[in-house]
């Protein structure tokens, strides 16, 4: 591929020797600078498919001109992260700087990193925006090659109307790269729109699943058997380089506690996480400190964690595609997995679905009745235990809103001028993240309501906490909010009252002025000749004949001669 020597040593490094088929495809056409819609089964090396393309042009870019040629869109973070590190490991013998934007992460760094001008910027698309209405001398209308990764996902409701506004920002002769894993008509709609006579590389649209997965499904008796299925596989046979997916955050944060107690490291990674604790998360388990990773969809796009044997679907996905992602995150790269999915009598239809769309067969898996029954009974055991430990949870998780909120106000007073204003950051919200802020709004009022003992409706008491030491600790943070906010109250109204008094003064001083006001100085606008000789001859024959008009309707006018 007639690749730098800096490149070469770096692939080498990372122990490639041979490109995957999308990897041969994209590169030469990447490097002759034209727009690639690219299609490939998630594993199959698309980040060095069109990150190597990008390196080598960026080898020879002019040195003194600093501005920004590259930007990666993708829409998790954690895809991000990944895609950055790749970025790093492939870039380390050349002086190409590279800089990560996503949500979660410390703001300041960020702001600083971007003013540096980095050639590549890797960022989700909300945090971009943010930037690009906040951060001083950062602009995308350099961008030179643009890369919508996983662009099936970003085509979604939370981040079209955001991707219209990068695309419309960026310059219009740019190099764009689209790759999904799978191709749908958003999509294609999109690459119309984008892409200028765009090569087509199609390896394949990756409607089925990997070959060397063996695919297993498990017939529920129950509903209510589900969990203990569920611990049945995880503590007897598939304890290591596990990943569950549910459909919930909560159920991720409930099994880490359930399967705790049953003896087991588990791990959770869901949006309700920090990024840092997110990111922590991901690392424990990709390396082998937490045998079991429980996660939502979040992780089921585009990451690559090495090692991964078993994938366990709690419930079907609603979709086959899906489900394709989901068990695309074991047997990559040639590796073999296994994906074991629990069905019950209202999934058969979405199973039968997989059955006709997979080339590859499906497996029952069958459970031993007897073992089942002893594992329903230890979740009974340990569901007072469960319970427990969530309650425990939400009275920290209360006290650490009480402190927040009052850590924010004394900030927010700190933070303000001499005017009592503040300059505020202009973020950038969708309908959702309005929606999100309202709710959390609400919940803040709730939360108010419960520490200072008030009802929450009619008839419906709001229980306070039966620790004296919480309860003094809350009552001591909400005496500090009430001073603060009176302080702020009586601020605001001191400000009003001055503007209103200055406000006053200045409506009299016009109307004083009005009354002042004289034809004289109105008439005397000019002082050349002819505006004198007009203003010392009076009104013309034309002028008096129309005010008489105006004065005395239907009479004639007949001016005294003297």
């Amino acid at each position: 591929m007639n690749l730098s020597r800096s490149l070469l040593k770096a692939i080498d490094s990372l122990g490639y020797e041979t490109p995957t088929p999308i990897q041969a495809a994209t590169i030469p056409v990447a490097l002759q600078g034209r727009d690639i819609c690219g299609c490939a089964a998630t594993g199959t090396g698309k980040t060095a498919a069109f990150m190597l393309p990008i390196l080598e042009r960026l080898i020879y870019r002019p040195p003194d001109d600093a501005v920004t040629r590259v930007l990666v869109l993708l829409p998790t973070r954690e895809l991000c992260v990944q895609v950055f590190q790749v970025t790093k490991d492939l870039s380390k013998y050349t002086s190409i700087d590279t800089a990560l934007s996503v949500g979660g992460l410390d703001l300041r760094t960020q702001v600083a990193r971007l003013k540096t001008m980095p050639d590549i910027v890797i960022a989700t698309p909300g945090r971009l925006l943010d930037h690009l209405k906040n951060t001083p001398n950062f602009g995308i209308d350099g961008v030179e090659i643009l890369v919508l990764d996983e662009a099936d996902r970003l085509l979604d409701e939370h981040f079209e109307e955001q991707m219209k506004d990068i695309m419309n920002q960026c310059s219009a002769k740019r190099q764009t790269m689209l790759f999904s894993a799978t191709m749908t008509d958003k999509v294609q709609k999109l690459a119309l729109v984008s892409l200028k006579n765009p090569v087509k590389v199609f390896v394949d649209s990756n409607t089925d699943v990997a070959r060397n997965l063996r695919q297993e499904f498990i017939r529920l008796r129950s509903e209510t058997s589900r969990e203990a299925v569920l611990a049945y596989l995880v503590t007897r046979t598939f304890s290591h380089h596990t990943m569950v997916f549910v459909p919930r955050k909560t159920l991720c944060h409930r099994f880490v506690i359930m399967l705790g107690f049953l003896g087991i490291k588990a791990g959770e990674l869901h949006a309700n996480l920090k990024q840092t604790e997110r990111l922590l998360s991901l690392q424990k388990f990709k390396e082998g400190e937490n045998g079991v990773l429980i996660a939502t969809d979040v992780a089921a796009r585009g990451l690559d964690i090495k090692g991964v044997k078993t994938v366990i679907n709690y419930t079907l996905p609603k979709t086959y595609a899906r489900y394709v992602h989901r068990v695309g995150r074991t047997a990559r790269a040639g590796h073999g997995g296994r994906s074991i999915t629990l069905a019950a009598d209202n999934e058969y239809s979405m199973l039968r679905e997989i059955k006709k769309c997979s080339k590859s067969a499906l497996f029952e898996r069958v459970i031993d009745k007897d073992i089942l029954d002893a594992y329903t009974a230890k979740l009974v055991k340990v569901e007072p235990l469960i319970t427990k430990v969530f309650e425990e949870e939400q009275e920290e998780k209360k006290l650490r809103m009480m402190e927040e909120a009052v850590n924010k106000m004394e900030n927010k007073l700190k933070d303000t001028d001499d005017k009592g204003k503040k300059s505020e950051r202009n973020w950038c919200k969708d309908e959702f993240e309005d929606k999100l802020s309202r709710k959390h709004m609400r919940a803040q009022r709730k939360l108010l309501a419960f520490t200072l003992g008030k009802k929450k409706g009619p008839g419906k008491p709001v229980k306070q906490s039966d620790d004296p030491r919480l309860k003094d600790k809350m009552n001591r943070q909400v005496q500090r909010a009430k001073k603060a906010m009176k302080t702020q109250r009586l601020r605001t109204d001191h400000e009003k009252e001055i503007s209103s008094a200055a406000d006053n003064s200045k409506n009299k001083k016009v109307k004083r002025n009005k009354r002042k006001g004289s034809s004289f100085d109105q008439e005397l606008t000019s002082i050349d000749r002819k505006s004198v000789k007009k203003f010392r001859a009076g009104p013309s024959y034309e002028e008096k004949k129309e005010a008489f008009e105006k004065k005395y309707p239907g009479k004639k006018f007949k001016p005294i001669r003297r």
